[in-house]
């Protein structure tokens, strides 16, 4: 888990920053939450952003799987996507990049946070705001992917560059 409030003062969204407190507030003595931690009613304003991903480790490889979306991700996919894996979504180039971002957040066991555009043909106008919080049944490795994304048009963010699109260190 990522220790100290580094990662929170890097968001610039303070409804990225309420996400993080609450997922904070979730660990206990250097344990990871568990989704059974997450009380819905407590973060009611970030539902129709909210995901839930699984980590489904393959013999070959592993992918990461929707299991819950909300509303909001309709406005982006113009289609469900709970159920769906991340590299079955049309988000194009971006497959990789998540696959990366999620990939991380398990290996490391610690959340991560940044801005891309969402690589979706009809939504490319669009900067996607993003947070990656790690859940675990057993409070150490990480089973599923708690995630929350914001899209602002990029008229309304002044400053983007192609370096903001790095993953976080």
């Amino acid at each position: 888990m990522l220790a100290g409030r580094a990662l929170r003062h890097q968001m610039i969204l303070p409804e990225q920053q309420y996400l993080y407190d609450y997922w904070r507030s979730k660990c206990r003595n250097g344990k990871l939450p568990s989704r059974h931690d997450i009380n819905p009613a407590d973060i009611c304003e970030q539902l129709p952003m909210v995901s839930l991903i699984e980590t489904c480790d393959l013999s070959e490889h592993t992918r990461f799987k929707y299991r819950l979306a909300g509303t909001g991700f309709w406005d982006l996919f113009e289609s469900e996507i709970t159920g769906k894996y991340v590299d079955e979504l049309p988000i194009g180039d971006r497959r990789e990049y998540w696959h990366r971002v999620l990939s991380r957040v398990r290996d490391l066991r610690r959340p991560s946070a940044g801005m891309t555009r969402p690589g979706t043909p009809w939504r490319s106008h669009l900067a996607q705001f993003w947070i990656r919080l790690p859940l675990s049944e057993d409070g150490v490795n990480v089973s599923m992917i708690l995630g929350f994304d914001l899209l602002i048009s990029l008229s309304e963010v002044p400053q983007i560059h192609e370096a903001d699109e790095r993953i976080p260190a």
